[in-house]
Formats: C-alpha cells, sequence, structure tokens
C-alpha cells in the first residue's frame, strides 16, 4: 500500500464506521454537529466559479453529485514516468477523499432534518399535499439513500485498492456511491443500461407489447414488468431475466410502484422549481436518466426538448408504462 493510500485508511475506516452505524442514527448524530442551512445547488464546470442560471432549488445539492475530478493530461513524450502516475493517483485519491465525505457526513447532516419532515407526513403523499418540499430536498433524500448504504463495501474497496480503485469501478460500479463516480464510470454504466434497453426491445419484449396503451402497473404481464424495470434500472442486469422469471416477483411489483410514485413526485417539483430549463445540465441527465430516456449522443438542447415532452405527457394522463413500452425514435 503506497504513502497516500496509508494517510486516508484511518478517514476511510471512519467513514466505513459511519455508514455501518447505521443510516438513520448517524444522520442524527450528523446533524447535531451544527444547524441546518438551505443548501442551494448549481452547476457549474469552476466551483468557485458557480453559475446563478441554476441557483435554485430545483437541483440536488452539489454535495450529492461527483466532486470535480482534477487529474493531469496525459503524459508528454519525456516526462517522469513515476512524476505522471503519481499526480494521477493523487489527484484520484482527493476525489475519493471528497466523494466519501460528502456520501458519509455532509450529505446526512443535510439530509437529516429534511427526513424528520418526511417521516411526519409519512412519505410521498404528506409531502406533496402539504407542499414544503423542494426537488432538491427530494433528490437529497434520495441519494443520500442510495450512497449511505454503499458505504462500507466501497471504503473497503478503496483501503485495499487506494489509486487503483478507478480500475475496478466498472466492474463493482453497484457498491460505488453516486459521490465517488468517475466520469468514465458513469458513462460506461449509461451505455450499459442503453444496451440493456435496445436489447430488452429487440429480443426480450413480445411485439404485441410495443407501442400499446397501459392503463396501470396491475395491467402489466411478467415481461412487461421486467422491461419496464430493465428501461429504469430496477433490478440487476446480472440476473438472467430471458431465461428465468425474477424471485419474488411481488418485490419487483412492490419496487415498480414505489418508483412510479417517485416519478409522479419529481415530475411535480421539477414544474413547481421553474421548469426544465431551471436544470443544471447534470441534473437534466440524471432526470432523463431516470425516466429512461437516452442521454448519449444528445445535445442538452435535445435533452430539455425530450423531458420537457416527458412532463407534457403527464399531464396530460399517459402512463409511464405506456411510455416505457414505446419503441424510442432515438
Amino acid at each position: 500500500m503506497s504513502q497516500m493510500t496509508k494517510a486516508t485508511t484511518a478517514f476511510v475506516a471512519a467513514a466505513a464506521a459511519t455508514a455501518a452505524g447505521g443510516g438513520r442514527a448517524a444522520a442524527i448524530r450528523l446533524t447535531a454537529v451544527r444547524p441546518f442551512t438551505i443548501h442551494k445547488a448549481f452547476y457549474s464546470t469552476s466551483p468557485s466559479q458557480p453559475d446563478p442560471r441554476y441557483d435554485s432549488l430545483i437541483n440536488g445539492p452539489l454535495s450529492t453529485l461527483p466532486a470535480p475530478l482534477d487529474i493531469p493530461a496525459p503524459r508528454k513524450p519525456g516526462e517522469s514516468l513515476f512524476g505522471y502516475y503519481f499526480k494521477l493517483g493523487k489527484g484520484y485519491l482527493s476525489f475519493y477523499k471528497t466523494g466519501l465525505k460528502n456520501a458519509a457526513w455532509v450529505n446526512p447532516r443535510l439530509a437529516g432534518p429534511v427526513m424528520a419532515r418526511w417521516r411526519d407526513d409519512r412519505g410521498y403523499a404528506g409531502i406533496v399535499q402539504n407542499k414544503w418540499i423542494t426537488r432538491s430536498d427530494l433528490q437529497l433524500l434520495k441519494r443520500n439513500q442510495h450512497d449511505f448504504r454503499r458505504i462500507p463495501l466501497f471504503a473497503i474497496l478503496f483501503t485495499i485498492c487506494g489509486e487503483f480503485t478507478p480500475f475496478l469501478v466498472a466492474i463493482f460500479s453497484n457498491i460505488v456511491p453516486i459521490t465517488c463516480r468517475i466520469p468514465t464510470q458513469i458513462e460506461y454504466d449509461r451505455k450499459k443500461r442503453e444496451r440493456r434497453i435496445t436489447a430488452s426491445f429487440e429480443s426480450f419484449l413480445p411485439s404485441t407489447s410495443i407501442n400499446r396503451p397501459v392503463e396501470g402497473l396491475d395491467k402489466l404481464s411478467w415481461k412487461e414488468k421486467v422491461h419496464c424495470s430493465t428501461v429504469v434500472g430496477r433490478h440487476s442486469g446480472l440476473w438472467p431475466s430471458r431465461v428465468l422469471p425474477l424471485p419474488f416477483g411481488f418485490v419487483l411489483h412492490k419496487r415498480l410502484a414505489r418508483y412510479e410514485v417517485y416519478i409522479a413526485t419529481d415530475d411535480l417539483l421539477i414544474a413547481k422549481g421553474g421548469g426544465v430549463m431551471r436544470l443544471s445540465p447534470p441534473e437534466l441527465e440524471i432526470a432523463c436518466v431516470d425516466r429512461g430516456i437516452k442521454v448519449l449522443g444528445k445535445s442538452e438542447q435535445q435533452l430539455r426538448a425530450d423531458l420537457q415532452r416527458w412532463l407534457t405527457d403527464s399531464k396530460k394522463g399517459v402512463t409511464i408504462w405506456e411510455r416505457w413500452l414505446t419503441l424510442p425514435t432515438s
């Protein structure tokens, strides 16, 4: 293990211990550090120069996204091999330390007060009815829950592999917190998701299911449920769903039902927060991926148009199931 990795062992161990101690209790302890303040989110290529166009509570807190990755340009001829890889490793090490810090300390502290109100209002129905939540709050809760569960395993991987972690994240992508995902990993995961969607339309979903109107989740066949789950990544691609029915089908049904409520809530909060044009570019991509909209190779303008079309269909009462059974035209 290198000196840089040894220097972070205590930090990683502390992060893992915090996560292993229980998400709810840890969040309460961390919240007590200092009073909760509104955490505005915006997008910027430079953290020190925020873009005021996206200074809006429609976007999730910046701490829920990967930190900027500062690594050297490709090695030039004659440049020291040791010096280059030392700088490269140092850049990745700093990136992962920041990501773990945000996942283990910053985001749980921010999410604590929001989660308390969430429980008091009994989840989605209460928060929408009482109209207190913003999309920034919703995304904070969702991403914090996602990341906190993954900290212990990722911390072990990071402690063992150190600067070599970037070479393994594609293999162990499911255990990596969102805050620790490097750009190449994000792109790889999206390519894999879009290939799965294409394959599902071409060789899994019956032709009679494509483009058919569907009133609700209960009206879907087993294959249609698996397809919809594939579109939005509700089950692992490692399961041979083409050959074997997913075990515990009611679990998949419940996941899809919860996801339907999440998407409906997020749709409302995007409209409440000012609409598609207020979303920062990273949040725009995340919103599209959450809805099964393909993002690779598309411009920002195309993505905004696709998401706006989705929101318009939601207002018209088109079900998400009908949209996920519709063969994409782009």
